[in-house]
């Protein structure tokens, strides 16, 4: 019975071992930056897969809505998410290791036929902009003193946020040029004019990242860093 015991907790220790170098990598679809697919694909996902290819380290991609992938970083161990933008707000929430990709311009768009100014805060806060919940632009519109319900409005999907545009149910967006057109494209839209404003964020560019939770092993962590200095090596 003894011989049994120790059996069964040295496979659950084990295991529990395993659990713990086993790491969950959390994205959306962002495309072309990251592509929602049968295999997650897009220019970001594959350096992702680049570095980490110079671990050892056991891991899977899952595409989920923005919030709940930002949720898991924040509150499980052995999370990867990416591409995080790196704010003074997150600054403590995470261990950061920038850049994966070159910096992004982010901005709001408006329909060329809607009047609205959208180059400055005070201007925009007469309409309503489109956002998806725990985004950096919901986080910079929520700052700025934007109220749901009143001047921003929420969606699950960056694809429904640009059907509200075109429709007239929002009056404002915020994209990446390349992820704009991309998705235009892919809803079936041609030949929509639209009109960038002002830049998101602390700087016209923004960086894209990857973060781990607090809770990740230390020795994953320092295998990450490892394979992502070597990966930016190979890139020059």
């Amino acid at each position: 019975m003894k011989n049994n015991l120790l059996i069964i907790f040295l496979l659950l220790t084990f295991l529990a071992q395993g659990r713990e170098n086993e790491l969950e990598v959390v994205t959306e679809d962002w495309p072309p930056f990251i592509v929602k697919g049968k295999e997650v694909s897009g220019v970001v996902t594959k350096n992702i897969k680049e570095i980490l290819a110079n671990t050892d380290i056991k891991y899977s991609i899952n595409i989920y809505p923005w919030a709940r992938s930002l949720n898991l970083a924040k509150t499980t161990p052995n999370i990867l998410i990416y591409s995080i933008l790196r704010t003074k707000q997150r600054e403590a929430s995470f261990n950061w290791i920038c850049p994966i990709y070159k910096s992004t311009a982010i901005h709001v768009y408006k329909l060329a036929s809607n009047e609205i100014n959208v180059n400055s805060l005070e201007s925009i806060r007469k309409g309503v902009v489109g956002v998806m919940r725990g985004d950096h632009g919901y986080s910079f519109f929520v700052q700025a003193g934007f109220k749901e319900g009143i001047n921003l409005d929420l969606s699950s999907n960056e694809e429904i946020n640009l059907k509200k545009l075109i429709s007239g149910r929002v009056d404002v967006v915020i994209q990446a040029k390349e992820s704009l057109n991309y998705r235009l494209k892919s809803i079936g839209v041609k030949d929509l004019d639209i009109v960038p404003g002002l830049a998101i964020g602390e700087s016209e560019s923004v960086e894209h990242c990857m973060a781990l939770s607090l809770g990740t092993n230390p020795e994953t962590i320092i295998k990450i860093r490892k394979a992502f200095k070597q990966w930016q090596k190979d890139q020059k």
